[in-house]
């Protein structure tokens, strides 16, 4: 029999500590002492993802994989590695069954029987209980050595070295004097030379000093948090910020999609002081202050005087950083200049050792490129739907067919319940053994698997055609409601129509790939929302302007 291993970790630290090969490890060897076979495909691992949760990349393969059929059995190291909620665990044990893959949890065998099933629900209730607990027992106990004035973070400030609690003593700062000093300095430079934090990246860089982590290059947050940060004048904060979910999260799936990755800061009144040696005095601090709010009122990112249409939609396709729009002032004869330029072509900025070769693009060569592109798509819809027109007409010319198989499948279904209650009936009159009726009977349970196997396929790719056959049928309406707009379009209308219908744009040396999203509507008279990028949908590459 074909098994497969599933194993998760939720934080990298775990990963680090090998945990995971741990649990492959033991799955592994288990699998091989029952005689089964496992392929390399299917080992399914999930690092740094959180059992709180059910969007988890492998745990997606490993039940997509279970429904086509692909094994009969997965070895799972415990029940709270497969899921951390009853819910969860109680809903991907019901799938993988109905799909005819036995669930074995290796550390906590858990049968069929009405008692193990109970106790697999009770340590389910218990391991989200405690997951809970353990998460509200942290807080708690942070803010209550942060009120008694302990230090809690482990990490100190560039500046400052962290002196674990020891001898009755708590957790404290004291200063790095040769971090201090570059502190200071940078300081020195904001209030005395008054400036910018790019300006002081590339002194920096030009100079001996190199940031803590050794790396050759400073990074902006790290500068532009040594000049914002209370710490230095003498006075930590704790429960300044809270974490929130993504308002907007972005459309690739990472491990902590949907999870409180943003910070918002609380009211003043919830933060916790913490008393801390000084590197900066007050007034020092405060014209450093001062001279960033100048800094950020002349800085260019304010600059709404220009507009740029593929704004966030663009990125180089030789160092994957994103792409911005820059404007060159007339000179003399000469008009204003706009180009699209990539963010590695400062390597100050963004840390790199190398500048990026990739060229600025003329923006309205691109931008035109782009545009015409898309309302060529739009008027011609049929280059959109090309991947889906086959699976439609699949849809309705193999409706006699299937039908047909679907009759013959019931009725072989029919059959086999007829030939298991012989057997019965010649059991209850003495006609054959006990043995001999289960051996007969699991012939019977695994022919009536492999049609209800089959039932399960047709099923699910009559759910495939329709629902290219729905995507068919609403890309067409959004053509035509959007044509209708294209003529007297604005630049504000561009970017919208754009941002709807383009996930992302690679610039490459001499073509662009465009990678589109389709819009649907998942019910009438809702508002149109972009789908997820659906795979291979993309155009062909496009020759420069």
């Amino acid at each position: 029999m074909e098994a497969a291993i599933y194993a998760r970790v939720s934080t990298e630290r775990q990963d680090l500590q090998q945990t995971i090969e741990s649990q492959i490890a033991i799955l592994t060897a288990w699998v091989r002492q029952q005689g089964y076979h496992l392929a390399a495909e299917h080992q399914y691992c999930d690092r740094g993802y959180s059992g709180a949760r059910l969007n988890r990349p492998a745990l997606d393969r490993l039940r997509d994989d279970a429904q086509a059929g692909a094994f009969g059995l997965v070895a799972i190291h415990t029940p709270d590695r497969l899921a951390r909620k009853y819910a969860y665990q109680a809903l991907l044990l019901d799938e993988l069954r109905r799909s005819g893959c036995q669930v074995v949890f290796v550390q906590h065998p858990i049968s069929d029987d009405p008692n193990d099933q109970l106790l697999l629900q009770i340590q389910a209730a218990v391991a989200e209980y405690e997951r809970a607990v353990l998460g509200e027992r942290f807080r708690r106990g942070k803010l209550h050595k942060a009120r008694a004035g302990q230090y809690v973070a482990n990490v100190a400030p560039y500046g400052y070295r962290y002196v674990p609690k020891q001898d009755g003593c708590p957790g404290h700062l004291v200063i790095d004097e040769a971090e201090a000093a570059i502190v200071r300095l940078l300081y020195r430079w904001l209030v005395d030379e008054q400036l910018t934090v790019r300006q002081v990246l590339k002194r920096l860089q030009a100079g001996p000093w190199r940031p803590r982590s050794g790396k050759p290059y400073w990074a902006a947050s790290v500068v532009h948090h040594i000049l914002s940060d209370p710490v230095y004048t003498g006075t930590a904060y704790v429960n300044r910020y809270g974490y929130v979910p993504a308002v907007k999260p972005r459309r690739p799936e990472s491990p902590r999609s949907g999870s409180p990755t943003c910070k918002r800061r609380r009211p003043p009144e919830d933060w916790i002081a913490i008393p801390v040696p000084a590197i900066i005095d007050p007034a020092t601090a405060d014209q450093a202050q001062a001279q960033r709010a100048r800094n950020a009122v002349l800085s260019y990112r304010h600059n709404q005087k220009h507009d740029y249409l593929l704004r966030c939609l663009l990125t180089c396709g030789s160092c994957g950083l994103a792409m911005h729009g820059v404007t060159y002032p007339a000179a003399g004869q000469q008009p204003a200049r706009s180009y699209y330029r990539c963010g590695g072509r400062d390597p100050v900025l963004r840390g790199q050792g190398r500048i990026c070769p990739r060229h600025p693009i003329r923006c309205a060569d691109i931008d035109r490129a782009v545009w015409d592109h898309v309302v060529a798509l739009l008027n011609d819809p049929a280059r959109l739907l090309a991947q889906f027109q086959h699976q439609a007409q699949l849809a309705t010319e193999g409706d006699s067919q299937e039908r047909a198989e679907a009759q013959q499948l019931a009725a072989r279904l029919e059959r086999l319940g007829r030939e298991e209650r012989r057997l019965l009936d010649g059991y209850q009159a003495g006609i054959i053994t006990l043995t001999e009726l289960a051996e007969r009977r699991q012939q019977v349970a695994r022919h009536r698997q492999a049609v209800e196997e089959q039932r399960e396929q047709q099923a699910r790719l009559r759910r495939e055609r329709a629902q290219a056959q729905a995507v068919l049928t609403e890309l067409t309406a959004f053509c035509e409601r959007i044509q209708q707009r294209l003529a007297a379009a604005t630049v504000a209308d561009q970017q919208a129509i754009l941002q709807l219908l383009i996930e992302r744009i690679i610039v490459h040396e001499d073509t662009l790939e465009i990678r589109h999203v389709i819009p649907l509507r998942s019910a009438p008279g809702e508002p149109v929302r972009p789908a997820p990028p659906i795979p291979g949908l993309r155009s062909d590459g496009m020759r420069p302007a």
